[in-house]
């Protein structure tokens, strides 16, 4: 999975720590951290080569497998993750 993330709308400081974030919640997946205008934190999430069944779905709201989550779904999980940890105080290194 490709997901693409606002450089805008995530503190530089906190970058590694919300990558990590996104990491631990969506394995195999290649981040890419782009600039918006939008105030949203996850801007695209795209399936990759490995995600065979999504790419067969014709609506990002409604996956192809049930059990499974659409990527419109792991967008807002993710969205409210990152709010949840950049409300928390950062970390010490």
């Amino acid at each position: 999975m490709k997901i693409t993330l606002n450089t805008s709308s995530i503190p530089e400081s906190r970058r590694p720590q919300i990558e990590a974030l996104v990491k631990s919640l969506a394995k195999a997946t290649e981040i890419v951290w782009l600039p918006s205008r939008f105030p949203r934190f996850v801007m695209l999430a795209e399936p990759g080569p490995a995600d065979k069944a999504a790419a067969e779905s014709t609506s990002i709201f409604e996956s192809p497998m049930e059990g499974t989550l659409s990527l419109a779904s792991v967008t807002e999980f993710l969205e409210v993750r990152i709010k949840e940890c950049l409300r928390a105080p950062e970390s010490p290194r």
